[in-house]
């Protein structure tokens, strides 16, 4: 095995009893209302491993998939696991290779269970999630604020929303030929078809 397939085995074993089940390149944790507490990594070095920590949506997916974008299982909002840690944060976990893995991956499930699951917790409710994201929009990252918010706004019947969301994001990158705002043109136009009305 590759020295990132061995700490993987490690974290999905330490894992295992959490209700965590691996699904491809992530962890995910079946809840209530069609959400999914997600767990994933950024990998970098020898073998360092960011925690990423977040909830997934089956509605979103399900509009996402309609409409082309995003990939299927994406968290609606996530932070890396350090953002949530406070004073002394850990951002990222370091395996060595060739070495037993099992006390450096038992602390970053330690970590996890005490700082990512009460995150996954308040945002495992749709409404919850909903609510905060369209009172604090800055919570998202500017490449898919306008997209996520309009598929929130509509999912949630205020197609008025979703429509306003859509039209000041066409007006600021109207001008704009980079990669977000050809894209962003693309996903407008394929909404609106799928939702006849909204920025229209």
């Amino acid at each position: 095995m590759s020295p990132k397939t061995d700490v993987l085995v490690a974290v999905d074993t330490a894992l295992a009893p959490t209700g965590f089940v691996r699904r491809g390149h992530v962890w995910l944790q079946d809840r209530d209302d069609g959400c999914s507490g997600w767990l994933g990594f950024g990998v970098a070095g020898s073998v360092d491993l960011t925690p990423l920590v977040g909830v997934c949506f089956r509605r979103y997916d399900e509009v996402c998939r309609a409409l082309g974008v995003g990939i299927p299982g994406t968290p609606v909002l996530s932070l890396p696991l350090g953002a949530l840690m406070g004073e002394k944060p850990v951002w990222r976990w370091t395996f060595e290779p060739g070495s037993d893995h099992t006390a450096v991956a038992s602390s970053l499930v330690s970590a996890f269970l005490l700082h990512g699951v009460p995150y996954i917790d308040k945002y495992a409710k749709w409404d919850t999630l909903t609510k905060e994201l369209v009172a604090k929009p800055e919570t998202l990252l500017d490449f898919e604020r306008a997209r996520k918010l309009a598929i929130i706004h509509m999912l949630n019947g205020n197609a008025a929303a979703a429509g306003e969301v859509l039209r000041k994001e066409r007006e600021r990158v109207v001008d704009l030929h980079d990669v977000h705002a050809r894209s962003y043109r693309a996903f407008a136009h394929r909404f609106e078809l799928a939702f006849p009305g909204p920025g229209r």
